[in-house]
């Protein structure tokens, strides 16, 4: 099961201001954050986290001064690595797309790589190959982990939560540093170290780990564990992670809702047609932004909000209730070696039904013709464009689902789970084999 461990971790010296120096994952942004970032300071994660910006070309020598910066850094004393392996506590306090206010705790340590045929980590979402080719790039020039992946580990009895917390509560105030996100939300971060420290790493003895955002850095982890290994070099066995309860109060999933391009255009009545076959239509067409917006905010009130889902044509403003007729859906879904676990996911009755069946877009082909949005403004917002055809909003994906699903061997659509908020890169590096 899973092996975690205590590092030694390297982080800003304490005169450096954290908010000026921290970013969100370095697949969330535009080139135009990422161009913000790095006018911020010389010394943000992005300057060595994302060497090429999103939309420019690959640049080797850019992967290169990555590097250079990297060690700079280090030998001006910017970043300082902590005297005593432990481990680093995070707690974060945000207001999800819900606008509930939770915190979120976890903690950062090295866990040391297992092959996913193992059943050790365990993925819950399929990967493309494309974003695996730049972190691979970024680790043979760093030789380093410069973000975190997010894990989730049971804790039905509680015992590693009441552990974590107790090993926090012992830290005196000033060894809390604090940073916020784009959002407004607050990142508190601390390195544990010693017996404390020991205590949380090793309560996670014999418990397997979930991927809840991560899957392409995993995976590439992995592959860059093979090349060192195979040059006679173990330093690259651990990967830098965070880990969180899956029993934690704070933790949440958001849905991730679609938006469809670059397919024939499609009227209302003809949408209509195209799910009878596997959904009922719920009520009249909605139309017009707003009362759209009010009724695709409601879908999580519906009865069995999992099978429920909202279809927005933009060029007609006109929205759609549907919910999966049973046991038609059932019986589809059986047919595709769909166990029970994942034919009751949304992600599973949108993609399989709606856009394979009604829209004719296998899992290959939704790479090129579906993009994502994270809420129900923001994606009215950008069907308002002219570039879709079609909105498809969806419920979420609870957490016990993406249990069950990593449990039985299965992945679901990309993009299937929003975990909010996502973890700042720069909070803590790993340089490994030290």
């Amino acid at each position: 099961m899973a092996d975690v461990h205590t590092f030694r971790g390297l982080r800003y010296r304490d005169d450096v201001r954290l908010d000026d120096v921290v970013a969100p994952p370095y697949d969330v942004l535009s080139a135009a954050q990422a161009a913000e970032l790095r006018a911020r300071s010389p010394y943000n994660a992005i300057h060595v986290d994302l060497p090429v910006p999103p939309g420019a070309p690959a640049d080797e020598e850019a992967y290169l001064r990555a590097a250079s910066t990297f060690l700079a850094w280090r030998e001006e004393g910017v970043l300082v690595r902590d005297e005593l392996p432990g481990i680093v506590v995070v707690d974060q306090t945000y207001t999800g797309p819900d606008g509930r206010e939770r915190t979120r705790s976890g903690f950062v340590a090295r866990l040391r790589l297992a092959a996913l045929d193992e059943r050790v980590v365990l993925p819950h979402e399929r990967t493309h190959a494309g974003p695996k080719v730049d972190r691979l790039r970024l680790y043979r020039a760093t030789h380093a982990d410069l973000s975190t992946i997010f894990l989730l580990f049971p804790d039905d009895d509680g015992s590693v939560g009441k552990t974590l917390e107790a090993a926090a509560a012992e830290l005196p105030a000033a060894a809390w540093r604090e940073a916020h996100d784009g959002d407004g939300n607050t990142h508190r971060c601390a390195a544990v170290a010693g017996p404390a420290a020991e205590r949380v790493a090793g309560a996670l003895a014999g418990r397997p780990v979930y991927i809840a955002d991560g899957h392409h850095r995993y995976e590439t982890a992995l592959a860059y564990r093979d090349e060192r290994r195979a040059a006679g070099d173990p330093s690259a066995d651990t990967l830098m992670v965070y880990l969180c309860s899956l029993s934690d109060p704070g933790l949440t999933v958001f849905p991730t809702h679609r938006l469809v391009h670059s397919i024939p255009q499609l009227s209302t009545a003809r949408l209509r047609e195209l799910v009878a076959p596997c959904f009922d239509v719920l009520g009249e067409p909605v139309t017009g932004v707003q009362s759209a917006r009010t009724a695709l905010e409601a879908l999580p009130d519906q009865t069995d909000p999992a099978g429920v889902f909202g279809l927005y044509l933009p060029r007609e403003e006109a929205c759609l209730t549907v919910r999966a007729r049973e046991p038609e859906a059932s019986r589809r879904l059986a047919a595709g070696g769909f166990s029970p676990a994942a034919a009751g996911l949304s992600v599973t009755l949108l993609h399989e039904l709606l856009l394979s069946d009604a829209l004719g877009l296998g899992h290959d082909d939704a790479e090129r013709h579906v993009d994502y949005a994270k809420s129900v403004p923001d994606a009215l917002a950008e069907l308002a464009g002219g570039k879709y055809e079609l909105g498809a909003f969806l419920n979420a994906t609870r957490v016990d689902q993406v249990r069950a699903i990593a449990d039985e061997g299965e992945v679901m659509p990309q993009k299937s789970t929003y975990f909010y908020p996502k973890l700042l890169t720069g909070l803590v590096y790993d340089a490994l084999g030290d």
